[in-house]
């Protein structure tokens, strides 16, 4: 289903403005997916039969380490009775730990795991392709998700996953490549198969690129600019050496490449206010920022 440009959904008045999208995906090093085939609430963590209190544990235990939960499920109908699963991914060092639930008890043992040392289990964790598809969210999200996740399931039927809100309403539909956490939006269904198999054979679409996930904005920004100005590349041959943070709004980073990308690359990136508008469906208009990039000298 596509989207009309005439109906003012957010997503459309995104792409329409052409916002910059580098420095926006949702943060975080690790990450707790439980399965769920809903319907799910609009804030995923108040649908049933997740109480208050197991609420309340995991988004503490996701605070505590720089996670983020979401509920997952499989495109597709599952088998009845098959207990739901849940998994603990730590991204940094594409390792899970996973498990099945039935009960909070459950639950309360997937957020304890998300805390293990997950770098030091043996387990490495399988590609997963999460689409946001969350509609009580938004509506774009559905909109654009849905057909998405259908063009993926077509060529992965084993990887692609509906998810919950990862932020960025307006630059649906966009997913998570996982286990490595990179982040993708603005997509289309056509463009989607070609993302993916551009990303896992070392030449990640700049194009529609939000950032790695793992990084904080500015890092996602100043990576996200080198490899677009000097790949097509890997989404790990750049990474982040010496952070300067100069005020709140200007921060310089040293950007470490690996071939074809430069050695050393100081990328200033600056937060902008961007001028209101929508930043979700039905939505008045709302402040956003952006992220401009430079290359400097090195820091301030």
């Amino acid at each position: 289903m596509r989207v009309s440009p005439e109906s003012g959904r957010c997503s459309n008045i995104a792409r329409e403005s052409s916002e910059p999208m580098l420095g926006s995906a949702p943060v975080a090093r690790r990450w707790l997916l439980i399965e769920h085939p809903g319907p799910w609430a609009k804030n995923h963590l108040e649908t049933p039969p997740i109480s208050p209190s197991l609420a309340a544990a995991i988004e503490s235990g996701c605070a505590e380490l720089q996670g983020r939960s979401l509920l997952v499920r499989r495109h597709g109908r599952r088998a009845p009775g098959e207990a739901p699963s849940w998994y603990a991914v730590d991204s940094a060092h594409g390792t899970w730990v996973t498990g099945t639930w039935r009960t909070s008890d459950d639950l309360l043992a997937a957020v304890a795991a998300m805390g293990a040392p997950l770098a030091q289990s043996e387990a490495l964790a399988e590609p997963m392709l999460l689409v946001c598809t969350q509609g009580t969210r938004d509506a774009c999200c559905a909109l654009r998700g849905r057909p998405i996740t259908a063009a993926l399931a077509k060529v992965w039927p084993d990887e692609v996953w509906e998810c919950t809100h990862l932020s960025g309403h307006r630059f649906a539909g966009t997913f998570l490549s996982m286990p490595d956490g990179t982040c993708f939006g603005k997509v289309d269904m056509a463009d989607a198969v070609d993302i993916v198999r551009s990303h896992r054979a070392g030449e990640v679409d700049t194009r529609h690129l939000r950032g790695l996930a793992r990084w904080s904005p500015a890092v996602q920004a100043a990576t996200g600019w080198v490899l677009a100005e000097h790949g097509p590349a890997p989404i790990t041959a750049a990474r982040p050496g010496t952070v300067d943070v100069v005020s709140e709004t200007v921060t310089r980073v040293e950007v470490i490449g690996d071939d074809p990308l430069p050695d050393t690359t100081w990328v200033e990136v600056t937060a902008e206010a961007l001028p209101p508008a929508p930043l979700s469906c039905g939505k008045g208009p709302g402040e956003h920022t952006a992220y401009r990039t430079a290359v400097c000298s090195g820091p301030a």
